[in-house]
């Protein structure tokens, strides 16, 4: 968790429709006013409300901790005092809201994650909360990832239907991998009910589609992504899929090239691609892969520890180590004992 002052550049739930997953809690306001009525400023106020967010509830906070396996409602967030940074941004827009603060939704174009979760391949944005600072020209940026580290941020400002839009696909994807295919398919449509112009929102409905056998209706779906996001991958790469497993390789090669292209300048795609070939023991590919992302975003901890990695496969030791000093420099200074100790390890002459 973050708060940042920075310039603002442009660039087992299933609710009913018409119902608002953004509800605050009734507890929320009071509970907001106790934490910044005594700060003064804007900057203080919105510092003092993320800080409460996370302090102890002994010590009169709210105690939550990040959790990326479920996509809460705030109501939930509030009960359960667990959140992802989807949920916990809709928590904080609230909250800053009901004591007359000026927040908004934007996502973090530079932030973005691959990860393989069984046999889907998910890709998952970053949203964060915006918060008019009173100084012109600038924002304050309120980032509930964690692991995520920037000192500056390209923030799209994004409409209040969007985000719900994306709570829904998100729902869609946690209801899909829990097999409850039914009300994953009422989700990934009600994402789509809600913002039709929303590519996740098709491409999801897809992924839905084609696990309940309804493959024509999948490959309609995949294009009408495209269509709404052409510079998203992911539907090229499960249209691509869909093709193979029908015999109709040349179409499948098609949006395989497509995909590669609009992927190929997103250096977190490339981390992704590094790891599945490292552990695949492809060392080539990984070394080129996780090369490509560090000239991409050459300040990411963790693609600097995953060149470190493949360096100590192809028994470079020398290497290794440079790169998990790197790893280190760009690091959170709460984070950099864990790379102190790998470079301790390496040192003494053990593999990891």
């Amino acid at each position: 968790m973050r708060l940042r002052l920075l310039p603002f550049l442009l660039s087992t739930l299933l609710l009913g429709a018409g119902e608002d997953p953004f509800e605050a809690p009734p507890e929320l306001q009071a509970f907001t006013r106790r934490h910044t009525l005594s700060q003064q400023g804007v900057v203080a106020k919105v510092s003092a409300l993320v800080k409460a967010i996370f302090a102890a509830p002994e010590d009169g906070g709210l105690g939550i901790t990040y959790d990326n396996a479920y996509t809460r409602t705030p109501i939930e967030a509030w009960r359960d005092r667990k959140a992802n940074c989807l949920t916990l941004t809709a928590l904080y827009v609230a909250a800053c809201r009901s004591v007359g603060l000026e927040a908004r939704y934007g996502e973090s174009l530079r932030v973005s994650r691959w990860r393989r979760v069984g046999n889907t391949i998910r890709y998952e944005r970053h949203i964060v909360a915006v918060v008019s600072s009173g100084m012109v020209g600038h924002q304050m940026v309120a980032d509930f990832l964690p692991e995520v580290r920037r000192e500056s941020q390209l923030i799209l400002p994004l409409e209040p239907n969007r985000v719900v839009a994306l709570f829904h696909s998100n729902r869609a994807v946690e209801l899909l991998e829990e097999s409850r295919e039914e009300e994953a398919l009422a989700s990934a449509r009600q994402s789509i009910a809600v913002d039709p112009k929303l590519g996740v929102g098709w491409n999801i409905l897809g992924v839905v589609q084609r696990s309940k056998g309804q493959e024509a209706a999948a490959e309609a779906s995949f294009l009408r992504a495209m269509e709404a996001d052409p510079r998203d991958g992911a539907p090229c790469g499960n249209l691509e899929t869909l093709l193979r497993a029908q015999g109709r390789d040349k179409e499948a090669l098609v949006y395989r090239e497509r995909g590669l292209e609009v992927r190929k300048q997103d250096p977190f795609f490339n981390a992704f691609l590094a790891e599945e070939a490292l552990q695949e023991g492809n060392l080539e590919e990984a070394e080129k892969r996780i090369r490509s992302a560090i000239r991409l975003l050459a300040q990411e901890p963790d693609f600097h520890l995953i060149q470190a990695r493949v360096h100590l496969a192809q028994g470079r030791q020398k290497d290794a180590i440079k790169a998990l000093e790197k790893a280190r420099k760009y690091a959170m200074p709460e984070n950099q004992a864990r790379f102190d100790a790998k470079l301790a390890l390496i040192k003494g002459g053990q593999p990891r």
